[in-house]
């Protein structure tokens, strides 16, 4: 861990100079608007599918070599323009850390916005296009750590976090409620389009200071094509917000609707979890923070302890999971899995912020021997965001 650490603070170093006076976004003109932001992430990780005697030498050193070590782990190139006081547009590019493994090497670069907005009055725009989902993007600016870890409903694959599809966001009464309304494609913004089924998802909000209140559902058919995988997902969250606290706890149901032939191919058996996170900042030194957050997931409501093609399998394929600064491992196949973190951060200026933060993961699976274990991993991590 110290060689790792000991590289990102000189690269910490070096982007608190560059960026500590930077602004996010570069004004080209009226109407043109571009940016840059990227998490840079120092970690290293250990526990059970870290141990050679757990899983194997050979899955040992994979797993070590997908989780440690430092990386950009995401970068984002944003774009948007105006054409007028009604209509405007955004582009974003995505290049996220991939499997080192793999042929494409350690960098996938995606389409992840691309969208026209027509804003007809005030409260209300309509986007068209390859879009934000309604869920995850908001529940990633009011968590605020996403360079640190994902928010539970995206680490846990409930749903994109762009999609191709029709929006209507906007609030009502003075915006005591907002809402984001989609119908889309389903697929997602890093999956190929094949037009053979949709998805349609709302999200609604009632803000009564200082409580947020959220509701969540989304039903989609024929998910990758599949005529009896119809995923749904639901969740509602209760949030306390004021100049000094978040906090937050949400419960998250999630259903693929699949029949037992393709039960391979689902993430979700009537799943439902919870989760709780938070952040404060420290009075009187308001740029430090220490957040938080805790995750206890069941992906099935029943006993899935099913080898995979009568084979049992002491990892699912970790090889082709991306891994950012805190993700250690996510199984399908499992009853139960809970995530937890702890941390510090301190602001830089307004969107360079740099945390360091412990986390421990825990599921239920089978070792070497074909016999029911829960596997525990932790691991440190030195994070920075920036943007310019």
């Amino acid at each position: 861990m110290k060689k790792h650490l000991s590289k990102i603070l000189v690269l910490v170093v070096g982007c608190i100079a560059m960026f500590s006076t930077a602004s996010y976004a570069y004004q080209i003109n009226d109407d043109l608007n571009i940016g840059v932001k990227a998490y840079l992430n120092a970690m290293e990780a250990s526990g059970d599918h870290f141990n050679a005697s757990t899983v194997g030498q050979t899955q040992a050193d994979t797993n070590s070599a997908n989780a440690n070590g430092v990386r950009l782990s995401r970068a984002y190139l944003i774009a948007i323009g105006r054409i007028n006081k009604q209509f405007s547009g955004k582009f974003t590019l995505d290049e996220a850390y991939s499997d080192p493994t793999a042929s494409n090497g350690r960098g996938d670069v995606f389409v992840k916005y691309l969208y026209g907005i027509y804003t007809p009055a005030k409260d209300i725009a309509v986007r068209f296009g390859l879009t934000e989902t309604p869920w995850i993007p908001y529940e990633e600016g009011l968590w605020n750590y996403r360079f640190v870890s994902e928010t539970a409903p995206d680490y846990e694959g409930f749903m994109p976090s762009s999609d191709l599809g029709l929006a209507v966001v906007g609030s009502l009464f003075d915006k005591l409620i907002d809402y984001h309304v989609m119908v889309s494609n389903g697929e997602g913004y890093q999956s190929q389009q094949n037009g053979r089924g949709f998805a349609g998802a709302a999200r609604i909000a009632l803000n009564i200071k200082p409580f947020i209140f959220n509701i969540f559902g989304m039903d989609e058919s024929m998910h990758n094509g599949i005529p009896d995988y119809n995923p749904k997902r639901a969740i509602a969250m209760l949030v306390y917000t004021n100049s000094l606290l978040r906090v937050a706890g949400d419960f998250m149901w999630a259903d693929d609707h699949i029949t037992s032939a393709d039960a391979g191919k689902a993430k979700f058996n009537h799943g439902y979890g919870y989760e709780f996170w938070g952040f404060l900042r420290i009075p009187g030194e308001e740029k430090l923070r220490i957040f938080g957050r805790y995750l206890e997931m069941n992906p099935n409501g029943s006993d899935a302890y099913t080898p995979v093609s009568g084979k049992v399998a002491p990892t699912t394929s970790i090889g082709s999971t991306n891994l950012y600064s805190t993700e250690l491992l996510k199984f399908v196949n499992t009853t139960q899995n809970t995530w937890g973190l702890a941390g510090i951060s301190y602001d830089i200026s307004k969107e360079t912020i740099v945390a360091l933060d412990y986390n421990i993961y825990t599921l239920d699976g089978y070792n070497l021997s074909s016999q029911k274990k829960t596997f525990t991993d932790q691991a440190v991590a030195l994070n920075l965001r920036f943007a310019f």
